[in-house]
């Protein structure tokens, strides 16, 4: 599964901006490859829990490889000076229009680490601690 689905699936996963929406759907596609590989039907009524108990999962891990790939992506841009960073912490002069504001791929990877902006852009700096970070993502024991 993770050679022949994974791999083209996660293609430039580093890059997607990411929204509750896409997270369900994400989650429900490896839920769906889980009861595909031991051969149940949804008439059978098996939870999730147990499906991923059966399959010798605590948790999806999909959702959480694309988080830490995106993690990894951010503190390579920030270390590196290049068009990418640039165009990723670049400001436009002038106001926003009205209305609900848009997604942004920063904002993804301040949800995620649970950290502030300006303590995740520094973080990002030092390699060896934003790859601790970047380990301990989604079991609770990421280091401040």
């Amino acid at each position: 599964m993770k050679c022949f689905v994974w791999s083209p699936f996660l293609y430039a996963s580093e890059t997607w901006t990411l929204n509750k929406n896409t997270e369900k759907r994400i989650e429900a596609m490896e839920m769906w490859i889980y009861r595909r590989m031991q051969r149940l039907l949804w008439k059978e009524k098996v939870t999730n829990k147990k499906v991923l108990e059966s399959v010798g999962l605590q948790r999806p891990e999909l959702l959480l490889t694309i988080r830490r790939r995106k993690m990894k992506y951010y503190g390579h841009l920030r270390r590196h000076d290049s068009i990418q960073k640039r165009i990723l912490e670049g400001k436009i002069d002038g106001r926003r229009g009205r209305g609900r504001r848009r997604q942004t791929w920063l904002g993804n990877i301040q949800e995620t680490s649970q950290m502030k902006m300006c303590e995740v852009c520094e973080t990002a700096l030092d390699r060896r601690r934003w790859r601790t970070v970047t380990a301990h993502l989604g079991d609770g024991m990421a280091p401040s």
